[in-house]
């Protein structure tokens, strides 16, 4: 068996193990650390040497994390084997050295249970133990080792690349997008500082709305073509002036023949600078046309951030929503992307919170929550998580309403109830055509019966009270 006594094989072993251990906080640190508090930490520390490394680790955090797991497969086979070695020798040291045969598979069965335990206990749990509480000021303090590693691996990582990129294009895919991913996770920081109390339930609504705001459409967040306040070209003075002490809006959609036909939009404002020079006209008679301003229009699939640099580039405040046959959809104003990130901004207008104008009223004591039929499903979703309801998404529907009218077959009426997994909605508020508000009422919680999933064909409707 060597020269080597156990205690020597087994001082290897450990000295193998607990090299690997050190390699796996910081392959373990490098995931999990905040580029933001290791550049803290740099900065505070001023040693312009560390702060270099720590940049050149920053460029490429994956690349240092692989350049520290390679060698630790190595350590941990080194453990491995010594471990063996070491059990043969103590199995055996009653034995004269003629006698001693090596390991067999009784002494490697007890070495590879002896480096498993050495393993998980110095290579896996207190590495990541670290790594969970202090990962920033681990790898700062091991900036000059992960570097080293990095330079020395640079023949493998390249084989490794090499490999990743053959084993991409085999699966057919060739680039991999993690912005999905690196979204998710942001917003999952979110939610754990919420729950710590370091953010509001308004600042964390805020910080996911800005997150989640390259992925909103414009059809996501406009006025829908069934609410919009227009006016006719032919109209006379007499009918704008009537019509402008009625809708309080100060920019008017103006139509020839119908909606889908809007020729411009109207400024108030605009009007009283007619008005006022009315003598200099000499009497000539009021022509829309006239005072009309161009209108812009934009795809209903556009994303709102792309639609609002494209607002503020020319300078207009509204816009019309085209659909796919070229038809008006909607409106669109700044003011209604503003709202998605900022929540409801209301003018002397518009209805208050408390007054019915929020989307979602969400009572946890009751189980309900009053929701405009208007809200998308994914928003009502995420509102009513606390109650565990979920609604169901359908290509069919995109709003409550939608939803409502393709389940029951037909234009709901007011009071009509439909009973989902784990609730009711029933119809607070109808119009001939939709519903405009309906009241969820969440079943009580049963510790052997909890709906976390929604299938289509467990909803039914519920006849009218």
């Amino acid at each position: 068996m060597g020269t080597l006594s156990g205690g020597s094989w087994l001082g290897i072993a450990l000295i193998a193990v607990g090299a690997g251990g050190v390699l796996s906080a910081l392959f373990h640190s490098l995931k999990e650390m905040s580029r933001a508090r290791l550049e803290s930490i740099a900065a505070i520390r001023q040693q312009p040497s560390a702060t270099r490394r720590v940049d050149a680790i920053l460029a490429d955090p994956e690349a240092h994390a692989t350049a520290c797991a390679l060698p630790r497969v190595l350590l941990n086979l080194v453990a491995a084997v010594a471990s063996t070695f070491a059990v043969a020798a103590f199995m055996q040291s009653e034995l004269t050295p003629e006698a001693q045969t090596g390991p067999g598979w009784r002494e490697a069965v007890g070495g590879i249970a002896l480096a498993s335990a050495l393993i998980w206990i110095f290579g896996l749990l207190i590495p990541q133990s670290v790594a969970r509480h202090v990962p920033e000021a681990t790898v700062y303090a091991w900036s000059l080792l992960i570097r080293g590693l990095y330079a020395v691996s640079s023949p493998v990582r390249a084989v490794g690349g090499l490999v990743d990129e053959i084993v991409k294009r085999l699966a057919g895919r060739t680039d991999v997008d993690t912005s999905h991913e690196i979204q998710q996770e942001l917003l999952d920081v979110v939610q754990e500082a919420r729950e710590e109390g370091q953010f509001d339930e308004r600042e964390k609504s805020m910080i996911e709305a800005v997150v989640n705001f390259r992925n909103l459409t414009v059809r996501q967040v406009m006025t829908p073509r069934t609410e919009i306040a227009a006016m006719e070209l032919t109209d006379s003075l007499s009918d704008v002036t009537a019509y402008i002490r009625t809708c309080g809006h100060s920019r008017i959609p103006v139509y020839q023949g119908s909606l889908d036909s809007i020729v411009g939009f109207f400024y108030v404002k605009d009007l009283m600078r007619w008005l006022a020079g009315d003598a200099s006209r000499g009497g000539k008679t009021f022509d829309f046309r006239s005072i009309l301003r161009p209108a812009m229009f934009v795809p209903e699939t556009k994303t709102v951030r792309e639609t609002l640099h494209e607002m503020l580039a020319s300078k207009v405040h509204i816009a019309v929503v085209a659909d796919e046959f070229g038809g008006t959809a909607g409106l669109v104003t700044v003011e209604d992307i503003m709202e998605e990130i900022v929540g409801e901004i209301q003018d002397e207008y518009e209805t208050t919170p408390d007054a019915g104008g929020s989307p979602i009223r969400l009572n946890r004591e009751a189980r309900t929550a009053e929701i405009d039929a208007r809200a998308y499903i994914d928003d009502v979703n995420s509102s009513i998580a606390p109650l565990g309801v979920e609604l169901p998404e359908n290509p069919e529907y995109e709003t409550v309403a939608g939803f409502v009218a393709v389940t029951l077959g037909h234009i709901p009426s007011l009071g009509e109830e439909l009973k989902i997994p784990g609730g009711v909605i029933k119809v607070t508020e109808a119009e001939p055509k939709r519903a405009v508000r309906v009241l969820l009422t969440a079943d009580l919680p049963r510790d052997n019966d909890r709906s976390d999933s929604m299938d289509d064909s467990r909803i039914e409707p519920v006849e009218i009270r």
